[in-house]
C-alpha cells in the first residue's frame, strides 16, 4: 500500500466549491506499483470534483498498519478493504497555503 500526498483545488463539481480554496489530500491506495497508484490517485481525486495541482514526488510505502500513526490506522484499514481512501485537509484562504 502507498500513501500519496496531493495538493488540489475544488472545481464547480465539488461540494466544497466556494467554501474552501484548496486541500492537501492524503490518499491511501492499495495498489501493486507506484506508477499505477499515482495515476489512480489523480483519477480518484478528480472523480470527487477536485483539480490536482501537484502530486508530491515523495510517497510512503506502507507494509502494514503498524507503519502509520495510531490516529491514521482507520484510513489504512479502509484502504485495505475498499482499495483506497481519501483524506481531504482543506484550507479556506491562500494565506494558509
Amino acid at each position: 500500500m502507498y500513501l500519496i500526498n496531493v495538493h488540489a483545488i475544488p472545481t464547480k463539481d465539488s461540494e466544497y466549491y466556494d467554501k474552501v480554496v484548496g486541500a492537501y489530500v492524503s490518499l491511501y491506495i492499495d495498489y501493486a506499483d507506484i506508477e499505477g497508484a499515482m495515476q489512480l490517485s489523480k483519477f480518484y481525486i478528480e472523480e470527487e470534483g477536485w483539480k490536482v495541482e501537484s502530486i508530491d514526488e515523495e510517497y510512503y510505502d506502507l507494509e502494514d498498519e503498524n507503519d502509520v500513526d495510531e490516529d491514521q490506522k482507520e484510513f489504512y484499514i479502509e484502504a485495505k478493504e475498499f482499495g483506497y481512501t481519501l483524506v481531504f485537509n482543506t484550507y479556506e484562504s491562500d494565506e494558509e497555503e
